[in-house]
């Protein structure tokens, strides 16, 4: 196996080893994990012709630092400020030098890739680090980083970077569009009216188990609906009785108690995840009749 690359520095808020997610175990209670920013993931792992389920590293709220031991191809795609490697970029990272990924305005979570991916301890079928079960490989201080090919060498000095047509600009993300949920017929009318037509900001109590969601008229939600305990899936909406929603993300529970009014579709929740604490959101409504990919096969 190759050896190390880099050297861990400084691990930041929240760092791990991710990759598109752990299947098939939902049933028994474990979470699908994997990469919160998928379009992002994936176009770290593109710059260097990597699968894009290939292991990287996520860096959530910046705070990471490294340091390379041997010269390597590394790119960086997300929201962070990386003044040595800029976002939407790879190029040959010469020995010895940091690379610093900083808080940035700009988006929450970025993501590097190394060649072939990072090598990282696989269970049940996926590197995909659960820190709440601690399943998975952690990322410390001190910790050697490991690429899972030799890193090959320049064929040229010129870097290289995302489309312009691929990059995304985090400060001004799209209405997020909704696919019904299996609970949609218990709320009313006006109350799906208030989802789709009012602003939404993120809560600072949100993770990668979900992001919480504030409204200025939460009364509008507010009910007494009781249901057995569902199961839910990636990107479910839950209106627990105060009003308010969660949507359920990577490292979120497979069940739970509060209706599920509807679903983010997958492709926007790279969009959300990559907002800031009081951030608005708006959604809009998304007619099954012209999607066919409906996951809930019904319309709000």
């Amino acid at each position: 196996m190759p050896e190390p690359i880099a050297t861990v520095l400084q691990t930041g808020p929240a760092t791990s080893y991710q990759d598109s997610g752990r299947y098939g175990w939902l049933q028994y209670g474990l979470a699908q994990c994997g990469a919160l920013d998928t379009h992002a993931s994936a176009a770290a792992n593109t710059l260097l012709h990597n699968l894009p389920s290939d292991p990287v590293i996520e860096i959530l709220l910046g705070g990471f630092r490294i340091k390379m031991l041997q010269p390597s191809w590394i790119a960086h795609v997300g929201g962070c400020h990386c003044p040595q490697l800029p976002s939407w970029t790879a190029r040959y990272v010469s020995a010895g030098e940091i690379l610093d990924f900083q808080p940035s305005k700009a988006g929450v979570c970025s993501y590097l890739a190394a060649p072939g991916g990072w090598q990282a301890r696989t269970l049940f079928g996926s590197s995909a680090y659960h820190s709440r079960s601690d399943i998975g490989q952690a990322i410390v201080t001190g910790a050697p980083l490991a690429p899972t090919l030799n890193p090959p060498a320049p064929t040229s000095a010129k870097n290289r970077s995302t489309p312009p047509q691929d990059q995304r600009e985090y400060s001004r993300p799209p209405s997020l569009r909704l696919y019904s949920g299996p609970h949609s017929h218990l709320f009313s009318k006006a109350q799906h009216n208030h989802l789709l037509n009012n602003i939404w900001k993120i809560s600072a109590r949100s993770d990668r188990s979900g992001y919480r969601l504030t409204n200025d008229a939460p009364e509008c939600l507010q009910h007494h609906i009781s249901i057995h305990s569902t199961p839910t899936i990636l990107g479910s909406i839950q209106i627990p009785p105060s009003g308010e929603a969660i949507v359920t993300l990577n490292d979120g529970p497979t069940v739970g108690g509060y209706p599920i009014i509807a679903l983010v579709h997958p492709e926007d929740l790279s969009w959300l995840v990559q907002q800031h604490a009081h951030s608005p959101i708006t959604f809009t409504h998304l007619d099954h009749k012209a999607e066919t990919t409906n996951p809930a096969q019904a319309t709000l």
